[in-house]
């Protein structure tokens, strides 16, 4: 609980009842008692623990001080809480005034006054180590290094139990550290005292990783795999801590470590494979959680995942098996796993099944992708009206209402009613009228219809709201060469597109296009190769070969067409140019 949030009903019972005595604000959660309540806790208080507080006389300036304090810190002032009562403690002399000033110093991160605040509080309950812990955290989080070095002497000398718990504060704190080589000699003396400390070695790495000292780190967990071999902490955060320099650095320690580890955690040793999901050895990714899972046979997350795997490696029959495994041990992505089912059901075409996956899954995040697939069914089926009004009263929100119409107009784009796609977008930009998504799919299917003005108008609101955006340039430059005569206005957003991102294949291919209009086919042709090479779709087959037939390269024209035929025998582009070119 933040000081912002701690109750002060004791405070108040007792500045009501005229207390002599002023008792701490600090501990109390529970409602205010009444005064006889109040009565009764204070004479069962033991004699101990008021013993050594001062007696105190309840003055104006000690009530006003205190409630203003507190009024002003839920009102968001911590700041000047903090020195208020750091005034009163230094009059009073009162430990718990301190205490309550070094939390609100501490929350609102003034770190002179916490210091002070703390360090009074020491001097007022010697006996008290919870000052001087916090004193030493402020001193390391001031950048104070030889100041809060006897600090953690002492409490080392005081509590030689914590001293686990003191490394790894170290290790945290003196990371953060201006002076990295005052911090790792600070470390390194303490942790010189406990050789065989699993913290202390812990610690000493922290610092040797903040002035890359490698040898020191490789030293240090080579000692750790002795003497703390089951202690999974260092290792997963050296690997997280190379994630972020390289991953396959990460990969490497990660597995080093395990091989001399055997009785490492779950958690641990599932983090290797997961590694490789992120570096895209999927293969290696799943023969490492099938390992796992031989060990852990019922484990929902290791089902889940080989799962998943298989399903990215197009194993389906496994994928299906796990992913319903995982479903029967309760994992907690149950909608996601239904979905995903559907998804592999669909690839194996059994329909029926995808139906009953994607019905299957209840409001969530995977509510509307899961309509979605089942309107698609239904509009491949021919059912393109009953698709239409399953989405229909779909999404929340703007952005979820805009998708819906997205999907709408596709189905009705895919099933060739071109006029249907078109109003629906139209009747979707009333209410949104600036969407970018929108405005784009309607240029599109303008352009499907013809309408080259409809299409250009839409394409330059887009670039109004967005005006550096490569695909809406594209598009834009690409509808002029393929439907004007503009080819020079053409080629300039094409130009621009394509200095915002140049190894995009759609625009590599609006470039050849547009250099071919202008009857540039040399270097056309090297645009639609680059295009090609990186993405072998249908329509930049048919400009490849279009430009190559003019150039006289007739057989080579001929086999791209062909090859591409052979893939996608009913691509419009392709037996558009067939028939220009009066090819059977």
């Amino acid at each position: 609980m933040t000081p912002l949030n701690r109750p002060i009903s004791l405070l108040l019972v007792l500045l009501l009842s005229a207390c002599t005595t002023l008792k701490s604000p600090l501990h109390s959660n529970a409602p205010a008692p009444s005064n006889a309540e109040a009565a009764d806790d204070e004479a069962t208080a033991s004699a101990e623990d008021t013993a050594n507080l001062p007696r105190l006389e309840l003055t104006p300036q000690i009530v006003y001080g205190v409630l203003a304090s507190e009024i002003a810190a839920q009102r968001g002032a911590a700041g000047s809480s903090a020195v208020t009562y750091l005034d009163l403690a230094r009059q009073t002399k009162d430990p718990r005034l301190a205490q309550r000033a070094a939390e609100f110093a501490l929350f609102s991160g003034q770190l002179k006054e916490a210091s002070a605040a703390l360090a009074l509080w020491m001097e007022l309950d010697p006996s008290s180590q919870v000052p001087r812990e916090q004193l030493f955290i402020t001193m390391l989080r001031s950048g104070k290094l030889a100041e809060s070095e006897p600090l953690v002497e002492d409490l080392l000398k005081r509590e030689p139990q914590r001293a686990p718990d003191i490394f790894v504060q170290l290790a945290r704190l003196t990371a953060r550290q201006s002076d990295k080589q005052a911090a790792s000699a600070l470390v390194n003396r303490l942790a010189s005292r406990y050789p065989e400390l699993p913290e202390a070695r812990f610690a000493v790495i922290a610092v040797a990783a903040e002035i890359n000292d490698e040898a020191t780190i490789q030293r240090e967990f080579d000692r750790l795999a002795q003497i703390a071999p089951k202690w999974d902490l260092p290792v997963a955060w050296q690997t997280d801590r190379l994630r972020r320099i390289r991953l396959d650095q990460a990969i490497d320690f990660l597995q080093r470590e395990l091989q001399r580890r055997p009785d490492a955690g779950l958690e641990l040793r599932t983090a290797y494979p997961r590694l490789l999901v992120g570096a895209k050895r999927f293969v290696e990714a799943r023969s490492a959680f099938e390992a796992l899972l031989k060990q852990n046979p019922d484990n929902p997350e290791l089902l889940y995942a080989t799962g998943l795997l298989a399903y990215q490696l197009r194993d389906l029959d496994a994928a299906d098996q796990r992913l319903s495994a995982a479903l029967q041990q309760k994992h907690p992505e149950a909608d996601f796993i239904r979905f995903t089912l559907g998804q592999v059901a669909e690839d194996r075409q059994d329909k029926s099944a995808a139906y009953r996956w994607y019905e299957s899954v209840g409001k969530g995040p995977q509510y509307l992708p899961a309509q979605a697939r089942l309107a698609a069914l239904d509009a491949a089926d021919g059912k393109l009206d009953q698709a239409l009004q399953r989405l229909a009263p779909l999404g929340e929100g703007e952005q979820e209402k805009v998708q819906v119409a997205m999907q709408q107009a596709e189905m009705a784009r895919n099933a060739k009613r071109y006029d249907l796609s078109y109003r629906i977008l139209t009747q979707a930009l009333e209410s949104w009228p600036r969407s970018p998504e929108l405005l784009y799919d309607r240029a599109l299917v303008s352009d499907q219809l013809g309408n080259l003005g409809d299409a250009e108008r839409d394409l330059k609101a887009l670039l109004k709201e967005k005006p550096d955006d490569p695909q809406a340039l594209n598009a834009l430059g690409y509808t002029l060469a393929n439907r004007s005569s503009r080819h020079q206005e053409a080629l300039a957003y094409i130009e621009k597109a394509l200095k915002a991102d140049p190894d995009n294949p759609m625009i590599l291919d609006s470039m050849g296009w547009v250099l071919f209009k202008l009857g540039r086919n040399e270097a056309a042709l090297k645009y639609l190769e680059r295009s090609y090479a990186a993405m072998q779709d249908s329509e930049v087959a048919a400009h490849m070969g279009e430009v190559m037939w003019k150039l006289g390269r007739k057989q080579e024209a001929l086999g791209v067409w062909n090859r591409a035929l052979a893939r996608d025998p009913g691509n419009e582009a392709l037996q558009d140019v067939l028939k220009r070119f009066r090819l059977p």
